[in-house]
């Protein structure tokens, strides 16, 4: 699929700011940088923009990809992510995924295909952030 020229993808956060398209871009997927926040996004053909790989969302959301009942997998999700963080990279990473819980962009379910619906992916974001905050009381 050929995507022309003069299509424009804005950022998810940025209003009206225009993504630039990356290099390392194919056929089957497209990605992004925002030149005002510089969050990176992915898209594929007849999917919706979503975070690309590595956004905070996408690693907490990897952890639960073949998990039936993620909610429980929370605490040792939120474990891992802390683990090899200093507190202020784990703050700037639960901040990234508390800001799409309460304003949310888009449905995280796609950025890696999650087979939970998208109430299920959220309410295990929640609880992943609940849980790294509370250990920082």
């Amino acid at each position: 699929m050929n995507h022309p020229a003069n299509t424009t993808t804005n950022c998810l956060r940025c209003s009206g700011v225009e993504l630039t398209r990356l290099p390392e871009s194919s056929e089957e997927i497209t990605f992004f940088e925002c030149p005002s926040c510089h969050r990176h996004y992915a898209q594929s053909p007849g999917h919706s923009l979503t975070y690309r790989w590595l956004h905070p969302v996408s690693l907490a959301l990897y952890c639960i990809l073949f998990n039936r009942e993620p909610l429980s997998a929370a605490p040792f999700v939120a474990k891992e992510l802390m683990s090899g963080r200093s507190r202020d990279a784990t703050l700037k990473m639960i901040e990234e995924i508390e800001l799409e819980l309460q304003r949310p962009t888009q449905n995280v379910r796609e950025i890696l295909d999650n087979p939970q619906s998208e109430e299920e992916c959220r309410e295990f974001l929640q609880t992943v952030v609940t849980y790294i905050r509370a250990q920082d009381d």
